[in-house]
């Protein structure tokens, strides 16, 4: 019975998350039925839905310094790049969230594709995400 409590106030959580920092986003499914691998994903463009997800951006650093048998000794080889993901409640989506959906922000018309599903079986899904084009001004000055 705990759990359960726990689990309502978790997804009350949620809700004023996504009140406070959402913002309505376009999700279009794939028709798995009907992808070959290796061609382009089928979408299911009758099916999207427009829902509130938080996006993020997180900054990041990569080590692109050679490692191995006979490379060079330089360090300090790092580039700076982003991670951008969405995060959607629980059952905001009327399907399961899966790789190879698209994701269109509302406010910019950017369009990602969804790379990893990450649910943290309480009450978020977080979408990791690819860019797919390139990146709008507007994000600049949101």
């Amino acid at each position: 019975m705990m759990g359960s409590y726990w689990r309502d106030a978790m997804q009350e959580v949620a809700a004023v998350i996504d009140e406070t920092m959402g913002e309505p986003v376009t999700v279009t499914p794939v028709d798995f039925a009907n992808t070959k691998v290796n061609f382009p994903k089928v979408m299911l463009p009758g099916q999207a839905v427009t829902v509130t997800a938080v996006f993020t951006s997180p900054a990041r650093t990569l080590d692109m310094t050679p490692k191995g048998k006979g490379q060079s000794f330089q360090t300090g080889q790092h580039i700076t790049t982003d991670k951008p993901s969405f995060g959607f409640r629980n059952g905001m989506l009327p399907f399961e969230a899966h790789q190879g959906m698209q994701i269109a922000v509302c406010r910019t018309g950017e369009i990602f594709e969804v790379t990893n599903v990450l649910p943290d079986a309480v009450s978020r899904i977080v979408c990791e995400v690819v860019q797919k084009g390139r990146r709008s001004g507007a994000r600049d000055n949101a």
